[in-house]
């Protein structure tokens, strides 16, 4: 008797952990494309015919920059890694990329070309509601490289010439003007700003225009911190470093970059102050974490 129960015992804890949908802990880039793992696990290799590359919080599904549509020049894709089908987003734009879950998952936010100018838009999980974040008419560079905050609540956003955070309702909440940040530090489209958990700071990279003045070369990329509350901004990746597209995870800092004069990219991870800072992924790139 006791061997038939524990036989049917097994099967229902079978039976639930099957029905419980697979999630990882993370992706990556390399050389040979994209991966997700788990941590103590083999990476798996995922084929998406696309770039940008962003894991959602319960590590299911993989957003990402869809290429090469007849009707479109990007699109937003999101591929479920346990059932193998792709979903195209209605993101009301014929260009658009860079998708970035919200920390609650509900939630996809991405840069859509509105016009001839770039704006911040997102849309559900569900696919029902296409947003306006942040309108290019609004500025003349057009906004980029959105972030969420931790709650899910807000993004900021950057148009090259200031940071500005919005809510959902895409109302304006608070705009921090690049000058205020630092004056030495060049921008690009690219450079993201992201708020801490606290949202007391933000994380952002750009390039050290001072360093390269004084090495009568181009402008190395690093990681700052600038304090919302103080106005002070502190460098927090090496010098010796190329760093940037810094990403939040939990108290630590993971950032793309390379050392040196080498070519070889890797990921790397600091403290929020700069300390600890170490090679964290060699070979692997364009980290994105789940948040189970």
């Amino acid at each position: 008797m006791r061997f038939v129960n524990f036989t049917l015992l097994t099967l229902a804890l079978c039976g639930c952990q099957s029905a419980q949908k697979k999630g990882y802990d993370y992706c990556y880039v390399n050389s040979h494309g994209l991966y997700v793992g788990n941590y103590g696990h083999d990476p798996v290799h995922v084929y998406v015919n696309g770039t940008d590359a962003c894991l959602s919080p319960d590590g299911t599904r993989i957003a990402y920059t869809d290429m090469g549509a007849p009707d479109h020049v990007r699109r937003i894709g999101v591929f479920d890694l346990e059932a193998g089908k792709v979903k195209l987003m209605d993101t009301a734009c014929h260009n658009c990329y860079g998708p970035v879950w919200s920390p609650d998952g509900n939630y996809l936010v991405y840069n859509a070309m509105i016009g001839n100018e770039w704006s911040i838009k997102c849309v559900d999980k569900d696919n029902l509601h296409p947003l306006q974040i942040a309108d290019a008419e609004d500025s003349l560079q057009g906004y980029f490289s959105p972030t969420w905050s931790s709650d899910s609540r807000k993004i900021a956003v950057q148009n090259m010439s200031g940071v500005y955070i919005y809510n959902l309702d895409g109302k304006l909440v608070r705009s921090i003007p690049f000058g205020q940040i630092d004056t030495t530090i060049s921008f690009s489209s690219t450079s993201s700003f992201c708020l801490t958990g606290k949202e007391d700071k933000l994380v952002f990279w750009g390039s050290d225009g001072t360093a390269a003045v004084a090495a009568g070369t181009d402008a190395p990329a690093a990681v700052y911190v600038y304090d919302l509350a103080t106005a002070k901004t502190n460098r927090i990746s090496p010098k010796g470093y190329d760093c940037w597209r810094p990403v939040i995870q939990g108290d630590t800092i993971f950032c793309r970059g390379r050392h040196g004069n080498s070519s070889k990219e890797n990921t790397y991870r600091m403290d929020m102050d700069g300390g600890h800072f170490k090679l964290a992924y060699k070979d692997k790139i364009d980290i994105s974490f789940a948040q189970r």
